[in-house]
């Protein structure tokens, strides 16, 4: 039976992240539009699992790899946002190592180490990927996110869209995290209350306009 709520969470998650990538990628600095297009991967990826929670189907690996694929992406557009302020040639290697990583995770949840997603008692969806893989997952999304939050709002000409833009990015990170490490109901009940408020905060402080670049 399918969880409302969890579907509703992921949703609105797809939804969040689909329009604040709205926001950065008319954006003219290439750092902006590098963030959003790794906001709209996201979005898409957010889009797959909760097609998932909402049929259900069979087998859940490939959908659940499916939905992996656009957030791997997503991460190396976030680098190429974080070195946006680098030399070509330096964003060039940085960009090949990430790749490089990116390829290691994706082989060893797929091949080496087999993800088995699935549905908790209470309708929660779960990875399930092997401790190596997780570790992994944490090094790229937060390793790709945070840096790139701290780039593109440093460039924010607006300060108070900047801080605000930076707090609720953290939040929505540190809260991805643990929906990728935790298998506590519980824990993931409270923790997509609170990435939700993150997103709905992001939402809300660029519901009227692409933020406006500025070199620091």
């Amino acid at each position: 039976m399918v969880n409302l709520n969890v579907f509703t969470f992921f949703i609105i998650g797809t939804l969040g992240f689909g329009w604040l990538a709205l926001r950065f990628i008319p954006g003219k600095a290439f750092g902006f539009r590098m963030f959003g297009i790794g906001l709209s991967l996201l979005a898409l990826a957010f889009a797959v699992w909760s097609a998932i929670i909402a049929t259900q189907p069979a087998d859940l690996s490939v959908l659940t790899t499916v939905g992996v694929i656009p957030f791997a992406a997503a991460n190396l557009f976030f680098v190429a946002a974080g070195t946006s302020d680098f030399s070509p040639k330096a964003r060039r290697t940085l960009l090949l190592v990430a790749a490089a990583v990116l390829a290691v995770l994706l082989v060893l949840r797929t091949a080496v180490f087999p993800s088995a997603p699935s549905f908790s008692d209470n309708g929660l969806f779960y990875f399930n990927a092997h401790p190596i893989a997780i570790l992994l997952y944490v090094i790229v999304f937060a390793g790709g996110l945070m840096p790139a939050v701290h780039v593109v709002t440093s460039h924010i000409a607006n300060y108070t869209t900047a801080m605000f833009t930076r707090l609720f990015f953290n939040v929505v990170t540190l809260s991805g995290v643990v929906l990728l490490v935790s298998t506590s109901d519980e824990l993931q009940y409270w923790n997509g209350y609170i990435l939700l408020a993150g997103l709905i905060g992001l939402t809300v402080i660029h519901a009227r306009r692409t933020p406006e670049f500025i070199t620091r």
